[in-house]
């Protein structure tokens, strides 16, 4: 008896997730990648960094070993050159043309990346930021996360969850980068 009860269960559970799309589980596919990238940030990127998409004096741009699952791969930029060591990683996670989607979309990556940690040098890093709320009168929202805690070499590292509308699309992108390298390139706000 326990075991026909056990087996309809599972079975009704399998059936209505596929009957009517119920996800019975939600999954974080941001916060292992990210956690990964964090904590190669002291290695300049080196063990996920993958083939040169481009190539200039300026900058070059390298695809990213690691993928957030169903999304395009992420992208390593190196500002400048070797001896700088001025690095930023992206990844965009949504384009649609629908704000109401994006704006959904935006608050569920801000729960997805408030949940990450890495370990950086044997120090545990956590994200903290305020959530932002999108506003469709606005073409730019963006959150900056904080890695805390704020410890020598890693006080400047924030990780940007940024949604834009540009090309008639909302785009949202996470990136994660020194403020004060980027400050460096592109002067203070």
């Amino acid at each position: 008896m326990t075991k026909s009860l056990l087996s309809s269960i599972l079975l009704f559970s399998v059936s209505a997730n596929a009957q009517f799309g119920l996800n019975l589980k939600i999954s974080n596919e941001i916060s292992p990648v990210l956690s990964k990238v964090i904590h190669d940030y002291p290695n300049y990127f080196n063990n996920i960094k993958g083939d040169i998409l481009e190539n200039d004096p300026q900058i070059t741009n390298y695809t990213c070993l690691l993928n957030i699952k169903d999304m395009e791969p992420g992208i390593i930029t190196q500002y400048g050159r070797d001896a700088e060591h001025q690095y930023s990683w992206s990844n965009v996670l949504l384009q649609t043309e629908s704000f109401d989607e994006a704006k959904r979309k935006f608050h569920l990556f801000y729960a997805d990346i408030k949940k990450t940690s890495a370990i950086i040098k044997n120090t545990l890093v956590k994200l903290n930021a305020n959530y932002e709320e999108p506003d469709e009168n606005k073409n730019f929202c963006n959150v900056l996360f904080k890695v805390e805690p704020d410890v020598d070499d890693m006080k400047n590292l924030v990780v940007d969850l940024n949604m834009q509308y540009e090309l008639g699309e909302w785009k949202i992108t996470v990136s994660f980068y020194n403020k004060e390298d980027e400050e460096k390139l592109y002067g203070s706000e």
